[in-house]
């Protein structure tokens, strides 16, 4: 089997790729599976990622058959901002790693998986050697390919059958926390608790993930998305019994274990019913009765403070559909269509820092968007036409450390950025309404800093919403 992979710079997409021999008196086809996929990516592939992958797949089966190989299972994934591409051909396996568990997204290509024989069955581990297609298959068939997105938290894991197999029997070993220090150090301790390097078949697995790795104000998330592919060491492969059967039992945390998550349980306790029934009129204060989950002290009258001279907030969506959000408190632009190669973003709800109005409203809404995390920054830099070179100038020779706690909202019938290398200092870079708002007044809102050749301006936005 082999593992390899190639991390590109923004836009160009990464990879990571797996793969295992179909027999094993092949010692080649993975090899060339491998270094085909890798060798596409380290090209440069900055579109159409989807079909590369596929193309890099299938190129690696013709240059199998070419060779008279028996061929091999693979699996990739390819990414490139908050996007994720994977391809799978053979026994490989596909899995998904987030707050609500562990779920498999592709599933192998077997008899095993055709027939939905469980794994007790006496010829379950025979039927998974028994391939629909493989790289190298003289069948017409084609990888199963797919897309999804990389949010914070979020892992893909791909294994080949080697590894699935021992992963199956225990979720368990999977140690979420292990993530947020290294990805390549937290494959490495899940392939020593599989045990793999003592397994006959051994195993390779490889993985892309999103994660938060300090507040992000200290750092970009999207240099936060680390690939890494780790080659299980292998006994010898034999076909005999190539699925050994531990009967250890580990015990390990959970996916989720409390001393690697904060959770704060605020309970609403006997004596704050009336101030909750004061707050039940019509308007704006009757949404904040039902945000009340957010607060770490008393709920009273006094406590709730009158934000409706600062509505309608100005809010950017970007991606997802049309939200259902009230006109009289939002005012919302959309950006239905981002476009990578010129925007930089991961997904969540950014609020401005010491903002009482976005701070209150990003707790009110985000219910509406469940799955997406609060995050503060400093400052929302709002670029409108009347601004384009001097806001250029000066966002391209922002220190890295303003930037990481700056977003940009451009919105102008001209480039800003150009899709210019320094875009990805900002956590959030992205487009708004550049059909209907450019000829407004440019701005900012939140903190302001040295030299900003911007002014505040309430009719910019605080609130961006990324789906």
């Amino acid at each position: 089997m082999a593992a390899d992979g190639f991390r590109g710079d923004y836009p160009y997409a990464g990879v990571t790729v797996v793969a295992e021999n179909r027999i094993p008196e092949d010692n080649s086809s993975a090899l060339i599976a491998v270094e085909t996929v890798r060798d596409v990516f380290a090209e440069g592939v900055a579109f159409g990622v989807e079909d590369a992958l596929r193309d890099s797949l299938l190129e690696a089966a013709g240059i199998i058959c070419d060779k008279k190989l028996s061929g091999c299972s693979a699996a990739a994934i390819a990414f490139s901002g908050t996007h994720l591409w994977y391809s799978i051909a053979g026994n490989c396996r596909l899995y998904k790693i987030d707050s609500d568990g562990v779920s498999c997204i592709v599933h192998d290509q077997s008899a095993a998986n055709r027939m939905n024989i469980s794994p007790d069955h006496p010829d379950y581990y025979k039927r998974i050697r028994e391939l629909e297609w493989w790289l190298g298959s003289s069948a017409p068939n084609k990888p199963i390919s797919g897309h999804a997105r990389i949010k914070q938290d979020t892992t893909f894991v791909i294994f080949t059958a080697g590894g699935w197999t021992q992963f199956e029997k225990n979720t368990t070993v999977v140690h979420r926390k292990g993530i947020k220090k290294t990805l390549g150090g937290w494959l490495s301790s899940l392939s020593r608790d599989m045990k793999l390097a003592y397994r006959r078949q051994g195993g390779a697995l490889g993985a892309v993930s999103g994660v938060k790795k300090g507040s992000v104000s200290s750092m970009s998330w999207k240099s936060m998305i680390y690939m890494a592919a780790f080659l299980g060491l292998i006994g010898f492969l034999v076909f005999a019994n190539p699925f050994s059967i531990s009967s250890e039992t580990d015990v390990k945390t959970d996916l989720f274990s409390s001393d690697s998550m904060e959770e704060i349980v605020q309970p609403i306790v006997a004596d704050t019913v009336s101030s909750i029934e004061i707050l039940e009129e019509p308007g704006l204060l009757s949404i904040v009765s039902d945000s009340l989950f957010y607060t770490g002290q008393e709920i009273t009258e006094l406590t709730v403070p009158d934000i409706t001279a600062d509505l309608p907030l100005q809010v950017v969506q970007v991606g997802g559909d049309v939200p259902h959000l009230s006109s009289d408190t939002f005012a919302v632009s959309l950006n239905f269509e981002p476009d990578l190669q010129w925007e930089n973003f991961a997904p969540g709800i950014y609020a401005i820092r010491g903002d009482t109005a976005s701070f209150m409203l990003a707790h009110v809404i985000s219910p509406a968007y469940p799955g997406l995390e609060i995050l503060e920054l400093d400052r929302i830099i709002t670029v409108r036409e009347n601004g384009v070179a001097e806001s250029a100038r000066w966002l391209s020779n922002l220190s890295q450390d303003s930037a990481a706690s700056t977003a940009v909202v451009v919105e102008t019938t001209s480039s800003v950025a150009g899709g210019a290398d320094w875009i990805k200092k900002y956590p959030v870079f992205t487009n708004g309404n550049r059909t209907d708002r450019a000829d407004e007044a440019g701005g900012f809102m939140g903190d302001t800093l040295p030299g900003l050749p911007l002014l505040r301006n309430p009719r910019c936005y605080r609130l961006i919403v990324i789906l």
